[in-house]
């Protein structure tokens, strides 16, 4: 048995919960391929979705394997033979505590929900992941649980190895897997889709989650990360291999092109970034989207992702544009989000290519000296809740060199995750663009 992606193995694991699970409950999932399968599970038993911020303990010579893990309150479990067999001694296990506990807290603060512990003691808690092979994440998180008093605690997954099935199957209260394998090698070859979740869509999903049902029928289905367009790879100035994807109107070219700068843990499959590229394609104009260094399917480590190697990276990108002959070298324009516009204003304030940079909830910090290089002319979109990043934009709305302008979108938040705010704020980079280009 195979899933399709996280989503259907969460529907599926909905239908054989709903039966078991009495409400109320509380489903904590493990960020971030466990919140894609507790999705739909929320939607089905109507219960709120949180998540809990265990991480796997790793050697950097070997990240996917597990020889521990560690829990948001910052208890560590070990397990003896993988410390020993990966020949880790306590200055290993306590380097790799350190680099986990500062990722736990940036999720922390990246997500901002209540962690579990805020709906216990007394509740009846739904864990879920997208998988267990070791199961060393799992028990750090049902220690958890039970330590913060949870009342009855269910373990849910769509796949296990048989030994991890086993030693939770005595430890919850109810396991529920629905394969559970004796030959099992990785959580992710009972997938046809396993592509990585990003930050950006956890937290959509999380907002989404704590929204509830549409009262006026199904959400509109999120731009397909698979629909036509080229698949390209590139090099950036360390060598390392950059992948993105080019939509190019059907109309022929050169066509005007605008490259997308992601923020940190995003990517070139963000859904509010793709809804902005196709709209753009529809108007004429090409778009490129890609992974920076350490993110999506590029390569490299995150920690070479730094915003100076970001800015290379965007300078690669369109160096590449230049040489297909669908593009119009003269009419590049940029849209940056969150982190992604302060390297965008990095870029343009260097790069006289760029004519025109759309910034969407615009996080311009360590690029703000060089606001006033930006010659481009450059639209600050941000949400009316977003107020943090809306005082960050009128700061830095007179300090820009070129025609510019705020718009505060309605309803909109830092991620635009009301549709109507979202829609504005693509009518608004199109038209800034179909203007500028």
């Amino acid at each position: 048995m195979v899933f399709r992606d996280r989503a259907e193995a969460g529907r599926a694991l909905a239908e054989e919960l709903a039966p078991l699970i009495a409400p109320p409950c509380v489903v904590a999932a493990i960020p971030r391929g466990g919140v894609a399968v507790a999705l739909p599970i929320v939607e089905r038993l109507g219960a709120p979705l949180t998540v809990v911020y265990a991480r796997k303990l790793t050697a950097p010579f070997a990240p996917e394997f597990a020889f521990g893990a560690l829990d948001e309150d910052g208890k560590m479990i070990l397990d003896p033979g993988s410390v020993a067999g990966l020949g880790l001694g306590p200055d290993d296990v306590e380097a790799a505590r350190v680099r986990v506990w500062a990722e736990i807290q940036r999720r922390m603060a990246l997500y901002r929900v209540p962690p579990l512990a805020h709906h216990l003691p007394g509740s009846t808690v739904v864990l879920v992941d997208d998988g267990l092979a070791t199961g060393l994440t799992m028990r750090a998180t049902l220690e958890y649980a039970r330590r913060h008093g949870a009342r009855e605690i269910t373990v849910a997954v769509p796949c296990a190895a048989a030994e991890a099935a086993e030693r939770f199957r005595r430890a919850a209260d109810r396991f529920v897997s629905l394969i559970v394998d004796e030959a099992f090698v990785a959580v992710g070859a009972y997938y046809d889709d396993f592509s990585a979740v990003t930050d950006e869509e956890v937290v959509e999903m999380l907002a989404r989650a704590a929204r509830g049902p549409s009262p006026v029928g199904p959400a509109a289905a999120p731009p397909d990360p698979a629909a036509p367009g080229l698949r390209v790879s590139f090099k950036n100035a360390l060598g390392l291999q950059l992948a993105g994807v080019l939509l190019v109107p059907a109309a022929g070219g050169p066509h005007p092109v605008v490259v997308f700068s992601h923020g940190w843990g995003s990517g070139k499959d963000s859904p509010r970034n793709r809804a902005v590229a196709e709209a753009l394609r529809a108007a004429g104009c090409a778009a490129f989207l890609f992974d920076f260094t350490g993110h999506g399917e590029s390569e490299g480590a995150l920690q070479e992702s730094t915003q100076t190697q970001q800015v290379d990276d965007l300078g690669a990108a369109l160096d590449l544009l230049e040489t297909f002959e669908e593009v119009d070298r003269g009419r590049m324009g940029l849209v940056g989000a969150s982190s992604g516009a302060a390297v965008a204003l990095l870029r343009a304030a260097e790069d006289a290519r760029i004519r025109a940079l759309v910034l969407r909830s615009a996080n311009p910090e360590g690029a703000e000296a060089a606001a006033p290089r930006v010659a481009a002319p450059t639209l600050l979109v941000v949400g009316e809740h977003d107020a943090p990043i809306r005082a960050l934009n009128e700061e830095l709305l007179p300090r820009l060199g070129g025609p510019r302008r705020l718009e505060v979108v309605p309803a909109g938040d830092h991620l635009f995750g009301d549709p109507a705010a979202l829609r504005q704020a693509i009518t608004l980079a199109v038209a800034w663009f179909k203007t500028y280009l």
